[in-house]
């Protein structure tokens, strides 16, 4: 039997000196390897001895250089070039209607907002090159320091900076402003998820479902006191949306998200002191304030009915409310291309959103699965508010308009895309062993 071990043993070794992906090595021989058992099972049935079995086991399974290269290829890293030639394409239109708006716009004070707009877009897809690259099972292993990092760094920000339209949100240094909120609403979900993912999902208890609650409300409680109520509902949004992915729990994730929900709304109530909830109001009735709340999404119904079907031109006049064209590029491009430039960004967003959901079913490891959840849960979340902000029927809110949108928040934008790329990347050669919702069997060494 040993003799037949160690010819199945280089067997296998010869076959795994042809995958380049070693994580893969382990899956590889123990699939590879009850195969060959089987066989061998089922001739010595037919009367064969064990050496005769292995060696027409061995025989069947073919040369194990030519087999070691098709498993290769079958485990090779893979790049979504539609994802990347769908990023570039959203690259492009946003340095393009950055362009427009500064080209038209008279004040000085906007005309180097597109060199800052260039930086940003620059430091975004360097970023995002890294996390494609980036082994993202090491974020699994540093979450706790992240978490308690970022955690860290909001609550010392809360103290050592000045308020800016109401809020504590940035962190400046050498000239440099780095947009908090957004970070803690991007990293903060993957952080939380990580440390606890399996223990919600595999040892579900009121002791998990507490230590999930803590861990939400330490950062909720910071959002809340930096007052930056769009960052907050959106971290609020995601963490459920990951509680209930996590966890299959549907009925308890409905339950937490109306207890959320009604809590909010009575801090909204109680604490608002920027008269927040008058722009959620106006939309019921815009003729009450026409030149106050309501006077951006007068402005933005007015260009739509202007724009008709090929919009203004790039010579379209600025008046008051496009001196913010900037936040709403979605109306800039209505105003200049007309209704067929809005029904191309919409086409293009819902394909980029089909993109990031189809690649789900592909990844097979769970916190590699996760980290799409989240992501694309993100990204559909500010892109479908956006669109609606577009049409002037919604509240007007400091949601971004990812990837096209002006500020800082481009970095995490491009970043958080190349950690989903980073994960489709590596789909095919991380092993189901380090994936405990699976079982595994010994295999031969």
């Amino acid at each position: 039997m040993t003799d037949q071990h160690d010819k199945i043993k280089r067997y296998l070794d010869e076959m795994c000196s042809q995958v380049k992906a070693r994580e893969v090595h382990t899956d590889l021989r123990d699939e590879l390897g009850n195969h060959i058992r089987e066989m061998m099972l089922d001739k010595e049935q037919e009367g064969l001895t064990q050496e005769e079995a292995a060696a027409y086991a061995i025989e069947q399974m073919g040369d194990p250089s030519a087999v070691g290269k098709s498993m290769h290829k079958l485990h090779s890293h893979r790049v979504h070039w539609g994802l990347i030639i769908g990023l570039i394409s959203l690259a492009i239109v946003s340095l393009f209607l950055m362009w427009i708006f500064t080209s038209n716009v008279t004040n000085t004070t906007y005309q180097s907002m597109y060199n800052n707009h260039v930086v940003y877009t620059i430091i975004g897809i360097i970023l995002m090159s890294f996390f494609m690259f980036f082994d993202y099972r090491r974020w699994k292993r540093s979450a706790w320091w992240i978490y308690v990092l970022l955690n860290t760094i909001l609550w010392i920000n809360l103290m050592i900076s000045p308020s800016l339209f109401g809020t504590t949100r940035f962190m400046t240094g050498y000239g440099f402003v780095l947009d908090l909120t957004t970070a803690a609403m991007w990293v903060l979900p993957l952080a939380i998820g990580a440390i606890l993912m399996d223990k919600l999902r595999f040892n579900f208890g009121v002791q998990t479902i507490l230590s999930y609650i803590a861990m939400v409300a330490l950062p909720a409680a910071l959002l809340f006191q930096i007052s930056d109520w769009v960052r907050l509902v959106m971290f609020g949004i995601i963490s459920l949306v990951l509680f209930g992915w996590i966890t299959r729990k549907w009925l308890y994730t409905v339950i937490a998200t109306v207890i959320t929900a009604c809590i909010g709304f009575l801090l909204l109530l109680t604490t608002d002191s920027y008269n927040r909830l008058d722009r959620f109001s106006v939309v019921f009735n815009l003729d009450d304030d026409p030149m106050g709340n309501g006077y951006y999404n007068h402005s933005i119904m007015g260009i739509l009915q202007s724009a008709g079907w090929w919009g203004n031109g790039l010579d379209t006049p600025f008046d008051r409310f496009k001196t913010s064209y900037f936040d709403y590029p979605g109306v800039l491009l209505i105003d200049v291309f007309g209704w067929a430039g809005g029904i191309g960004l919409l086409v293009a967003i819902i394909w980029f959103v089909a993109s990031m959901v189809k690649t789900l079913p592909r990844i097979r490891d769970d916190f590699g699965r996760m980290i799409i959840v989240m992501i694309t849960s993100m990204f559909a979340l500010q892109m479908v508010y956006s669109l609606a902000m577009t049409t002037g029927r919604v509240p007007i809110l400091s949601v971004v308009f990812p990837f096209i949108g002006y500020g800082n928040h481009l970095i995490f934008d491009y970043a958080m895309m190349g950690l989903l790329l980073g994960v489709y990347r590596r789909k095919d050669t991380v092993s189901l062993k380090n994936n405990k919702s699976r079982p595994t069997t010994t295999p031969i060494q």
